[in-house]
């Protein structure tokens, strides 16, 4: 009889099959966002041409619209052809064109969601399964923030950088009337009070509720909730948002958040400890275990790793 295969591994077809997906629609979105540069740097090139490259931004020159083809291989080209603001037809000389050249056959099919709203086709211009498109210079020109760089994002880095030390921590007062200190959910209890306080201790925030009786609420019980979790909210903020931050930056600003980085080395065993801006608690990148410390009667203590002040 043949020996059962041994288990080597097992996934989940649900979730790599969510992964697959996940990882191929931010390669759409990537290949859409740089299509969109795209069209920002052929609009410089054309500008460039026009003005001799002349450093000054302000430097005039007389371009509205760019002829793109659309070749039957997928492929995007440009023969010179623009528009002035008039409506002028002109062309730009075949030296001139290496930049431009360059720039148009980074587009193609793949990406046209990232050019084609930018353009207008012109039906009076097809032919030999040639699709011409007049590419509007000025649009293309105002590149939009990516999510990542906009101002908001930078205005949360900045609030996270200013905060007091993390982790944040919320703690639950409950009082009676005559002001002393009892359990949460006494029947004695009147009043609530929500203390968020950073790393060092410092208040950060107070949340109160008063519920001796109708006249300062109905709904205690509810009303405790939820500023419960108001104060729980406040006090996962500056990690929560650092963490999505990252995310953020990863996904759509091209930096790994997953990198490991050296963080410091176990005080018990003297592992090596990585962080990561995902995952920002220490440990090694191997899952090596950290000592096993034999107790007194036999028994074994299997210590954690801490990261050595």
């Amino acid at each position: 009889m043949p020996e059962p295969a041994p288990y080597a591994y097992a996934f989940d077809p649900d979730d790599l099959a969510q992964a697959t997906n996940e990882a191929r629609d931010r390669v759409h979105r990537a290949q859409a966002r740089m299509a969109r540069v795209t069209c920002a740097l052929i609009a410089a090139s054309v500008r460039d041409v026009l003005t001799d490259n002349d450093p000054d931004p302000t430097a005039p020159f007389d371009a509205a619209h760019l002829r793109l083809h659309l070749y039957p291989s997928g492929r995007v080209g440009t023969d010179g052809t623009y528009w002035t603001i008039g409506g002028k037809r002109r062309r730009l000389d075949m030296l001139d064109l290496f930049d431009l050249i360059h720039w148009t056959q980074l587009l193609n099919t793949a990406n046209r969601q990232g050019w084609e709203p930018l353009c207008a086709e012109e039906e009076d211009h097809a032919h030999h399964d040639l699709t011409s498109f007049r590419l509007d210079l000025a649009r293309a020109a105002a590149l939009p923030a990516s999510t990542h760089s906009s101002a908001r994002v930078a205005e949360v880095r900045d609030r996270l950088a200013a905060s007091t030390r993390r982790p944040w921590s919320s703690e639950e007062f409950a009082y009676n009337r005559g002001g002393g200190l009892v359990s949460s959910g006494d029947p004695e209890a009147v009043h609530t009070d929500f203390v968020v306080s950073d790393a060092d201790g410092i208040k950060v925030a107070e949340l109160a509720v008063n519920h001796d009786g109708p006249e300062d609420t109905e709904t205690p019980e509810e009303d405790i909730a939820t500023t419960r979790a108001n104060a729980d909210l406040i006090a996962r903020a500056p990690e929560d948002l650092a963490f999505l931050v990252a995310c953020l930056a990863h996904v759509c600003g091209g930096k790994d958040a997953e990198a490991a980085h050296l963080r410091g080395y176990c005080g018990h065993c003297g592992t090596a400890l990585y962080t990561s801006a995902l995952d920002p608690t220490p440990a090694p990148l191997d899952n090596t275990e950290c000592l096993i410390r034999h107790l007194p009667g036999g028994s074994a203590l299997q210590l954690q790793h801490v990261l050595r002040t």
